[in-house]
């Protein structure tokens, strides 16, 4: 395992850097406001995360980049959810929590929350034309296959002309 001093200092991306991607991947057409979907949007400075603030001016109410994303209610900073987000596939949570040196049940809530999510997107694809399906035989296991010593509990190999 590697040391969370090693984590933090190579492999967690930089936090301006996951910013612009998240913003370049929300916002593709410029930023929109998330209740009301107006695009007159005052920009209005930076949260203490990092995070740019806006105020719509069509609706009125504030936001911000982490706004209505799963980032938004966790006290993680921005660069470790990315890399939780990226290690979760590969590692377990347990591993994760200690690189960061963060609580297990802190980094659990996240993962499960994005499992939630996976999960609610992966229930809206529905397969809706033909379906190919090619034929499989499955085994019900090696049961009997290849057994060519008789069994260790005392019982004899039958003989092969019925004696």
């Amino acid at each position: 395992m590697l040391k969370s001093s090693i984590v933090k200092e190579v492999f967690l991306p930089k936090r301006e850097s996951c910013f612009e991607y998240l913003r370049k991947q929300r916002w593709q057409d410029g930023v929109r406001c998330p209740y009301c979907g107006a695009s007159r949007i005052h920009k209005d400075g930076y949260t203490g995360k990092g995070a740019a603030k806006y105020h719509c001016l069509n609706c009125g109410k504030y936001f911000n980049d982490l706004t209505k994303t799963i980032f938004e209610h966790h006290k993680f900073p921005i660069e470790e959810m990315f890399y939780i987000l990226k290690e979760m596939k590969y590692k377990s949570t347990l591993q994760i929590s200690k690189e960061l040196e963060r609580k297990y049940d802190s980094v659990l809530a996240f993962v499960r929350e994005v499992k939630e999510i996976e999960e609610k997107i992966d229930r809206e694809i529905s397969l809706k034309d033909l379906i190919e399906i090619g034929e499989v035989y499955i085994t019900a296991g090696e049961k009997g296959i290849g057994q060519g010593k008789p069994r260790r509990r005392g019982l004899r190999r039958r003989d092969v002309r019925g004696r």
